[in-house]
């Protein structure tokens, strides 16, 4: 065999074992969630935590415990419809300079959840009932990434989401109802707003991003976790879907009150998604959402609208890019007027990922005085896939102009996360 033709065998060797690697093979037998959610979804999680991925360490001492665990999830999956799953993030961050007296900070978030398929219909629909225990917690530091991030930038805070105020919550109860071989569907109760808001495959805690500038838009409306709401979503082809949301927008996440839904404000979304099919359907994609969030008296904040406009596209099945924009009219209390985020996400082995991403937000003057600067953070990571079910993942990002770092040009925050998925 002459050189060229070994470099072919081996460059053909290797794209089979990645587009293997793509494959959804599990654990315990979970299937991929509907039409209907994001990657933040009960379900989603519940089929992305179980995932056969490839350890680094040929002997996973962790797989082999758990093993009898996962075939008894095997056994109720098949037998009574029912899917269980643990989790925990944790996440240490340092940083360059901050506005408090502490530069370092630590918290996790903990999610029991499960789904229960009770209903089949004759076209293979389901329906289910989807619930999220969940609570986010310091660990011993006296920052959490959410605090520190709070003090260092405004619209692009780099430890979102990981706080220590969010107390143990019953986060998700929802019955969700599929139709026309679920790609179509609706979801109705208490509600995690952003695994359906323009739900997207970086809006999620278990891939490379942590700030928020690539997790959750900053110039769109938000509320809490575990708002009242109701979601509707169904494709009208077979590449094109539309979506309608409405939600409690005075919910406040980690707190089981569900009497401020009698306040009458809420925050609502239309969208529109295109995708060449549907089983490509959360990585190729082109998204348009807009939204309203009613002026809350007792919140004492304006109403609000803009809309998001999100896209990816994976090439090669080794590489993920996406771009996003946001725009907003600054009311509803967002951070931002405009964002724009760009990155790509790199197989470089099977389950072993090189992420990187570039960001711009434009502060709002009903936030933030007019005269500070627009934000820019660079954030890179690599996720280290050290058994099955855990991963480490070091981050740095580098950020310039910081909104509330007054003294400060720029600065960096470096972690590094842990996730175990049982």
């Amino acid at each position: 065999m002459n050189v060229k033709a070994q470099i072919c065998a081996v460059v053909t060797a290797t794209a089979m074992s990645l587009t293997a690697y793509a494959e959804d093979k599990t654990q315990s037998g979970y299937e991929e969630a509907s039409a209907l959610a994001g990657p933040q979804s009960v379900k989603a999680e519940l089929h992305d935590n179980d995932k056969d991925r490839e350890s680094i360490y040929a002997f996973d001492t962790l797989q082999t415990t758990f093993k009898p665990y996962f075939d008894w999830k095997r056994s109720l999956k098949e037998n009574h419809g029912l899917s269980l799953g643990l989790s925990a993030h944790l996440l240490f961050q340092g940083a360059g300079d901050t506005a408090l007296d502490e530069d370092n900070a630590a918290s996790a978030i903990y999610r029991f959840q499960g789904s229960w398929q009770a209903v089949t219909l004759s076209d293979g629909s389901t329906g289910t009932l989807n619930w999220r225990v969940e609570n986010r917690s310091g660990l011993g530091l006296e920052n959490s990434p959410s605090t520190l991030g709070g003090s260092i930038a405004g619209a692009q805070n780099p430890g979102f989401g990981y706080s220590d105020n969010f107390d143990t919550d019953l986060s998700v109860l929802n019955w969700t109802q599929g139709f026309a071989s679920n790609k179509a569907g609706i979801a109705i109760g208490r509600l995690a707003f952003d695994a359906y808001l323009d739900a997207f495959a970086f809006q999620t805690f278990s891939r490379g991003f942590i700030n928020r500038a690539f997790i959750l838009n900053p110039t769109m409306g938000t509320t809490g976790i575990g708002a009242l709401g109701v979601v509707g979503k169904g494709y009208v082809s077979d590449n094109i879907w539309l979506g309608a949301h409405a939600y409690d927008a005075n919910a406040a996440s980690g707190e089981f009150d569900i009497d401020t839904v009698n306040e009458g404000e809420y925050l609502t979304a239309m969208e529109f998604g295109w995708t060449p099919s549907h089983a490509r359907k959360g990585t190729d994609r082109i998204q348009l959402s807009y939204w309203h969030k009613d002026a809350r008296d007792l919140a004492g904040t304006s109403s609000g609208e803009g809309f998001v406009l999100s896209t990816s596209w994976q090439v090669a099945e080794t590489m993920l890019p996406f771009l996003r924009y946001g725009n907003s009219n600054g009311g509803a209390g967002v951070v931002a007027t405009q964002s724009l985020a760009s990155g790509i996400e790199v197989m470089v082995q099977p389950d072993q990922h090189f992420t990187i991403g570039l960001a711009w937000s434009e502060l709002n003057d009903k936030s933030f005085a007019s005269s500070v600067d627009d934000e820019w953070v660079l954030e890179t990571s690599y996720k280290f896939q050290l058994s099955k079910n855990f991963s480490l993942t070091p981050d740095i990002q580098f950020l310039k102009t910081p909104a509330n770092l007054i003294d400060e040009n720029n600065t960096w925050v470096a972690g590094i996360r842990g996730i175990l998925t049982l």
